[in-house]
């Protein structure tokens, strides 16, 4: 009897690391990939933030539009003044409107010039890495300024911005899941539509990305 309760244990610590590795304990909704196949073999997709509504956290920034001050813990970023990093995690949608992930911007500003790094998390399908310039202290507050806006007063308008408009300068540095092999180029602009009299902005980010095979 003894001899067949030691079994009857083994045995469920068997099954139960067995179906820990092979039973899918949480399974994500899939919604189908909005992408299309471009001439040279390629795959297309478009990202899409619509702000302020996909906005989820954003500071850094310099006291500019697009941040607030950094929370107590981060001293070191702060004392950095104009090279401190701006840091903006967003709700990412397709091209169909759908939400599908979430997405973290983080900018900073390098001695050869200023970076920006997307990191794109899209559950049930994989993750993705891209790395591109970046947009210079200040440009958006100073291009919203030359159409008109005043700061602490609503706006509205229509300010195009090409922050990434080459995707030849823009990488990928990892990739998990479908988007594993795939080297992702993309272009990023923000098609700015007004600024709330809280300073909030209003419009959307497109990031249009091209995928080819590695292997």
């Amino acid at each position: 009897m003894k001899r067949l309760f030691l079994i009857g244990i083994l045995l469920g610590f068997a099954g139960s690391l067995a179906a820990a590795h092979w039973v899918p304990w949480v399974r994500y909704d899939r919604l189908p990939s909005q992408t299309s196949v471009v001439a040279n073999g390629g795959r297309q997709e478009t990202f899409v933030i619509r702000l302020p509504a996909d906005r989820i956290v954003a500071f850094g920034g310099n006291g500019q539009l697009r941040g607030n001050s950094y929370p107590s813990g981060f001293d070191a970023l702060a004392a950095a003044g104009e090279t401190a990093p701006l840091v903006e995690h967003f709700k990412v949608r397709d091209s169909a409107g759908s939400v599908i992930g979430v997405a973290a911007r983080h900018r900073v500003v390098l001695p050869d010039g200023v970076e920006s790094t997307w990191l794109l998390s899209i559950p049930s399908r994989g993750s993705l890495v891209l790395a591109g310039p970046g947009e210079p202290n200040g440009r958006v507050d100073s291009e919203l300024k030359t159409h008109g806006y005043v700061p602490g007063t609503a706006w509205s308008g229509d300010v195009a911005l090409a922050v990434a408009p080459d995707a030849d300068a823009t990488r990928t540095i990892s990739s998990t899941g479908e988007f594993r092999d795939l080297a992702v180029q993309f272009t990023e602009i923000w098609a700015l539509t007004g600024v709330t009299e809280h300073g909030e902005l209003r419009g959307t980010i497109v990031l249009d990305t091209i995928g080819r095979r590695t292997l």
